[in-house]
């Protein structure tokens, strides 16, 4: 993910709306701005966008309804993967924070979707030409499909979000958009996954303003589309997606909204049926105070911050008797070493000598046979540094005999 990502999303505010011509405007218009007569009710659901750049996905569990302990945040993203290009084809690429937060699921995730939260990888442009708006065939728009049908597979995710920004549509020789680029993908998408995942649409950029929705299936496809630009109350118009609960009117940044400006967008959605209220940027810090006045209006219930106690214990190592595992010199050398590692947060990864060695995350590993030579082991003093998951630390250090 380019770096820059966080701080443009803060530039779509309402000031940022001034740059989009008249014919863009009128688009935006309409559906939000239409008196909501007769609304039935939505039963609103709160979508939150987490930057796990900077921020850990788990975070979202710590907030629970007050009264019912029910989630209070009902779909969280993980912002984000990118769509990336190789010179021929698009391909799905995960930055080392995303990966962290994919391969940590019994972590990152699983505690999320436990609470009662649906969590969905939300996938971007990258700078570098590949889009969802620009694939030439089906098939091409299939290939990338399912990739993106993968990551839900394999990391147990709940659905995909589709974000088009910052792809740069023509970069690197690629195309530029076209009316039926998306509604291939997105049609692919649904047929791998098929109807029981989440397809949402950050409704931003060609796969919103160029996309022909009549074209395809729309209603049966995607589930929801919601407004993109902070702090806004502006409903999208997908045609075939005119359900007002699968809309979402109210876009709000958790850090840059106000409280008051944040309450108004909640009690509006319910009045108006919409279903669905996007935040943007939720951290590690006790931001429940402003969900509930959110939550008080959307559910009928405040907000509670329940943070999970944060593990705190380091790691043990115990050196392993028995001399198959370690053999010691009367001076106190050892001429091999063998460790026994235990964290019930479980054991992550170790360094020798700052020389890496990997680990399977589990409760119980082991270091056996250390001696001059090996694991980044050398003939005098030694240290063997050991991390848990949670990121504890503890370090023995120890003498090889050459």
């Amino acid at each position: 993910m380019n770096q820059n990502v966080s701080k443009n999303r803060l530039r779509r505010s309402i000031a940022g709306l001034g740059v989009l011509s008249t014919a863009v405007a009128g688009i935006f218009t309409g559906a939000a701005g239409a008196a909501a007569e007769e609304a039935e009710p939505a039963d609103p659901k709160l979508a939150v966008y987490v930057e796990v750049n900077s921020n850990d996905l788990a975070n979202v569990a710590d907030y629970t309804l007050a009264e019912s302990g029910e989630a209070a945040i009902d779909m969280a993203m993980i912002f984000a993967a990118n769509i990336n290009y190789d010179g021929e084809k698009a391909y799905l690429h995960f930055n080392e924070r995303v990966t962290e937060t994919l391969e940590n699921a019994a972590t990152q995730i699983r505690p999320v979707q436990e609470n009662g939260t649906k969590v969905l990888l939300s996938v971007l442009g990258n700078h570098q030409g590949a889009g969802f708006a620009n694939f030439t065939s089906f098939a091409q728009a299939d290939a990338f499909a399912a990739q993106l049908a993968d990551a839900v597979t394999t990391y147990g995710l709940d659905g995909i979000d589709f974000d088009d920004e910052w792809t740069n549509y023509g970069a690197n020789g690629t195309p530029q958009p076209n009316a039926e680029s998306f509604g291939w993908l997105a049609t692919a998408l649904r047929d791998r996954l098929g109807p029981d995942k989440i397809i949402s649409l950050y409704a931003i950029g060609p796969s919103y303003m160029t996309t022909d929705f009549t074209l395809f299936d729309a209603d049966s496809v995607l589930d929801f589309a919601w407004n993109p630009y902070y702090p806004t109350y502006d409903a999208p118009t997908v045609p075939g997606l005119d359900d007002r609960a699968r809309l979402g009117a109210a876009a709000i940044d958790l850090s840059q909204t106000s409280a008051a400006t944040a309450a108004d967008f909640a009690t509006r959605t319910v009045a108006d049926g919409y279903g669905v209220y996007v935040a943007y940027n939720l951290t590690a810090t006790d931001q429940s105070a402003y969900l509930s006045g959110i939550t008080e209006a959307l559910k009928g219930e405040a907000t509670e911050y329940r943070a999970a106690p944060r593990d705190t214990t380091p790691p043990t190592v115990t050196i392993k008797e028995g001399a198959q595992f370690t053999k010691v010199r009367a001076d106190g050398a050892y001429q091999r070493v063998s460790f026994k590692l235990y964290d019930t947060g479980e054991i992550d990864r170790l360094y020798v000598n700052g020389v890496l060695k990997d680990l399977t995350d589990d409760t119980w590993s082991d270091l056996n046979f250390v001696k001059p030579g090996v694991f980044g082991a050398v003939a005098g003093a030694n240290t063997l540094t050991v991390l848990d998951v949670a990121g504890n630390t503890t370090e023995v250090s120890f003498v090889l005999s050459k």
